[in-house]
């Protein structure tokens, strides 16, 4: 997510590790990169640019192992200009890091759906409740909604 739009959720396949490899090749390198070389300008969050100019982004991870790993430590430095290594992170401080308040909403959204039994329907749930989640963000974003 940036202070501009949301990347695509990504669903990890029921069974997968999550570790350095995974994260690097299919999110990092799939869906993040996609995300970041977007380049409308109109839409809802999900469609348009995340970033205006790549040297201006701070990306900023969690302590999870594939976040820490060296490979990906290495990946980032060279891939993102602006990278916060693992130390200069700020210490267990989710109110500096605004995902989670995305994560609160997403949750909410999903809650508002019939009972999710299966692993297919969480899937479906959660990609519905992404999908929408527009209108949300621009309540506790405003500046991403410009005119809605």
């Amino acid at each position: 997510m940036s202070h501009q739009a949301l990347s695509e959720l990504h669903v990890i396949p029921q069974g997968q590790t999550i570790n350095g490899e995974y994260y690097r090749t299919k999110i990092l390198a799939g869906s993040y990169k996609d995300a970041i070389n977007r380049r409308t300008k109109n839409g809802s969050v999900l469609q348009r640019a995340m970033i205006s100019k790549m040297s201006e982004i701070i990306f900023m991870q969690d302590g999870a192992p594939a976040h820490t790993a060296k490979l990906t430590q290495e990946w980032c430095k060279q891939n993102l200009p602006a990278f916060w290594q693992k130390a200069k992170w700020p210490r267990n401080s989710p109110d500096l890091n605004p995902i989670e308040n995305l994560w609160s909403i997403l949750k909410d959204k999903v809650e508002e759906f019939e009972q999710t039994s299966t692993v297919n329907n969480l899937v479906k749930n959660l990609e519905k409740a992404w999908s929408g989640i527009s209108r949300d963000v621009c309540k506790i974003w405003p500046p991403v909604c410009p005119g809605e």
